[in-house]
């Protein structure tokens, strides 16, 4: 199984950050801040359940100052985008593009078992996050689990799976 110390600093910080750009993406769709507050604790509640996970590089993924590292390199990306590119698109397209990168990351140094467990990984957290808050109800009542916006996300995340041979069990 792949570790952190088989990779570069280049291929860890695009695998580490890769589930935390895909909170974003997923949160970015649409909803109210309460929406947005829900859709993120779930997400890092995906991430620290990693600490669980039978592979070593999910599980260091979750380390507290993993998790630090991400959030700041993520923040210093943000900050340098001009005003008119921190749009949900632009914020959906880095997390697939980080996907992607991760992929390739993990296929350079990796196996099969690799790129199937952090694929189900993110996968996972992401329907994890699309599915922590109703959009478009009012007071918890109508509404939809995942609105529109969330389900073409997650169809474009599936699609870039499929797109670089990567089959997974989550869903």
């Amino acid at each position: 199984m792949l570790t952190r110390e088989k990779l570069n600093d280049a291929g860890w910080a695009v695998i580490r950050d890769t589930p935390h750009l895909v909170i974003i993406g997923i949160s970015s769709t649409g909803g109210s801040p309460m929406d947005e507050l829900l859709e993120h604790s779930a997400g890092m509640k995906s991430i620290v359940d990693g600490m669980n996970s039978t592979h070593p590089l999910i599980r260091e993924i979750a380390v507290g100052v993993n998790i630090m590292q991400a959030q700041k390199s993520i923040q210093s990306w943000y900050r340098s985008l001009a005003e008119i590119d921190r749009k949900p698109a632009s914020l959906q397209e880095k997390a697939l593009d980080s996907m992607k990168s991760a992929v390739g990351a993990l296929r350079a140094r990796g196996g099969p078992d690799d790129l199937l467990q952090y694929s189900d990984f993110v996968r996972s957290l992401a329907m994890r996050v699309a599915r922590a808050a109703k959009e478009g109800d009012v007071l918890g009542v109508g509404g939809e689990l995942v609105s529109a916006g969330e389900r073409k996300f997650l169809d474009r995340l599936e699609a870039r799976h499929q797109r670089t041979g990567v089959v997974g069990r989550a869903a």
